[in-house]
């Protein structure tokens, strides 16, 4: 089966406030604008990938970042995976994960894109 998957880049959506962090209702929607850009709905999987991210980001940020793409309903296939930077706090990406599944999505969290892409293609 051939599976799309589409990649979005911190520099894609990420907006900094004046004072110098993340301006998470403006990043929300980008984020989501990004996302939805040339879609048929349900047609491809997102990875998003946060390694380049010059602000820095909390678990909170990320999860409020990315559970704005819960509400989108058929944008895509509802499979994402997070690349995170290494030495990121993968406990606390857990809490991600499990927020989103109880939205419905499939999230992981990784920190190398190998994984992340093999990831798309296990069953």
């Amino acid at each position: 089966m051939a599976t799309k998957i589409k990649i979005i880049r911190t520099g894609d959506f990420l907006q900094a406030a004046p004072e110098g962090t993340i301006d998470l209702t403006k990043s929300r929607k980008l984020l989501v604008d990004v996302a939805m850009a040339e879609r048929p709905p349900a047609d491809y999987d997102l990875l998003i990938d946060f390694r380049d991210a010059t602000l820095s980001m909390s678990i909170t940020d990320i999860y409020s970042i990315t559970s704005e793409l819960s509400q989108q309903g058929d944008t895509f296939r509802r499979k994402v995976a997070l690349l995170l930077a290494p030495g990121h706090d993968f406990n606390k990406s857990s809490f991600l994960e499990t927020c989103a599944y109880n939205q419905g999505f499939s999230v992981e969290t990784f920190n190398d894109f190998e994984s992340a892409m093999r990831w798309f293609f296990d069953p």
